[in-house]
C-alpha cells in the first residue's frame, strides 16, 4: 500500500496545464533556394485556448489548442529571365551600317530580380488536438556536483535539490495546420505588381512600355515561374508545410515541450515537511535545518474526475 496519495481535481489540473501553455513561445527562421526562386520565413508563435478533459481510460485530451502566429513573414525572391529592348537602328547609313541606334536596355539581369515579403501572421490560423498520458520522471539537478547526496546538497545550497517532474506526454497529435485567408492571393498579386513596377521605374517610358508588352501580366509571369496552379493559398501552404516542413517542426517542438521540457508540476525530493527555523537554544547552531522525507516509487494515473499521484516514503 502506498504511503502517500495526492489527488488534484480536473479544475486544478486545467490550471496547471494553462500555466504550461502560456509559457510556450516559438521563434524560428529558415530560407531555401528552389532554383527559379528563393523563399524564406520568419515566425513567432504562442499557444492559446484549448479545452482539457481528464478521461476514464487514464488519458488526457486537449482539444482545439490554437497556435497564434504573432509573426509569420514569407519572403520570396524570384529570378525572371532577362529581357532586353532597344538597340534598333534609328538612322540607317545608306552606305551600310547604322548612324544612330536606340539605347539598348536590359532588365531582370539579377538573381533574384524581385524580392518581397508577405506578412501572413494575421491571415493564417492553426489548431491542434492532443491525446496524452501523464508521465513522471526523476530529474537529477544538473548543477549538483557529482557524488553529492541529498543531505550534503541541503547543507551546501537548498536549490540543488532533485525533483520528481510531472509531464503531459503526447501519444497522438491531430493538427489542422494551415487555414489561409482568401485575401492572401490578392496580397501576393499586389506585391508582385508593385515589385515589378518599382523595378521598371528607372526606365524611359518607351522601354517600360515595351517590356510590359513583352512580359504581359506580371502575376501570370510569376505564376509560371513559381509553378503556381489555380490556388495560391494551396501553393503557399505546400511551400510552408511541405517544402519547409514547418508542420513536423511545430509538432516535434510542442511534443518535446510538453513531454520533456516543461513539467506541469515538480515535487522536491527529499520533500520538506517542516521548514528551516531559527534555533532558540543559545550556544547551538543559529538555524534548525528543515525536516525532509525522501520520496520513492511515485506513480501517476487519472480518471475522468481527478489526477492521482501515489508513492512511498524512505
Amino acid at each position: 500500500m502506498a504511503h502517500l496519495t495526492i489527488a488534484a481535481s480536473e479544475k486544478v489540473f486545467i490550471g496547471l496545464f494553462e500555466a504550461v501553455r502560456d509559457n510556450f513561445l516559438l521563434e524560428s527562421s529558415d530560407s531555401r533556394d528552389f532554383g527559379p526562386f528563393t523563399a524564406g520565413y520568419y515566425l513567432k508563435a504562442h499557444l492559446e485556448g484549448g479545452s482539457v478533459d481528464l478521461r476514464a481510460d487514464n488519458t488526457v485530451q486537449i482539444k482545439e489548442l490554437d497556435i497564434k502566429w504573432d509573426k509569420l513573414d514569407l519572403t520570396l525572391g524570384i529570378d525572371i529571365p532577362e529581357i532586353c529592348v532597344g538597340g534598333f537602328c534609328i538612322i540607317p547609313n545608306p552606305f551600310g551600317g547604322c548612324i544612330l541606334r536606340a539605347p539598348r536596355v536590359c532588365i531582370f539581369s539579377n538573381d533574384p530580380d524581385i524580392s518581397f515579403t508577405l506578412p501572413l501572421g494575421g491571415l493564417i490560423t492553426s489548431e491542434i488536438s492532443v491525446t496524452a498520458s501523464l508521465l513522471l520522471k526523476y530529474a537529477i539537478n544538473p548543477d549538483r556536483p557529482a557524488g553529492m547526496n541529498d543531505w550534503d546538497a541541503q547543507d551546501a545550497d537548498p536549490s540543488l535539490a532533485n525533483h520528481w517532474q510531472l509531464f503531459i506526454d503526447p501519444q497522438f497529435i491531430d493538427v489542422d495546420f494551415f487555414d489561409i485567408a482568401d485575401m492572401v492571393g490578392d496580397l501576393l498579386e499586389n506585391a508582385i505588381n508593385a515589385a515589378i513596377d518599382n523595378l521598371l521605374g528607372f526606365l524611359p517610358g518607351w522601354a517600360r512600355n515595351l517590356i510590359k508588352a513583352i512580359i504581359g501580366s506580371a502575376i501570370d509571369l510569376v505564376r509560371a515561374i513559381l509553378d503556381i496552379g489555380d490556388d495560391i493559398q494551396e501553393w503557399i501552404s505546400d511551400l510552408l508545410n511541405v517544402s519547409f516542413g514547418i508542420l513536423d517542426f511545430i509538432l516535434q517542438l510542442i511534443a518535446d515541450y510538453l513531454a520533456n521540457k516543461t513539467p506541469i508540476q515538480q515535487i522536491e525530493d527529499p520533500y520538506p515537511i517542516l521548514p528551516a527555523a531559527d534555533n532558540p537554544n543559545p550556544g547551538m547552531p543559529a538555524k534548525i535545518v528543515p525536516v525532509k522525507i525522501p520520496i520513492r516509487d511515485l506513480t501517476v494515473y487519472n480518471d475522468d474526475r481527478e489526477m492521482i499521484i501515489q508513492g512511498n516514503v524512505g
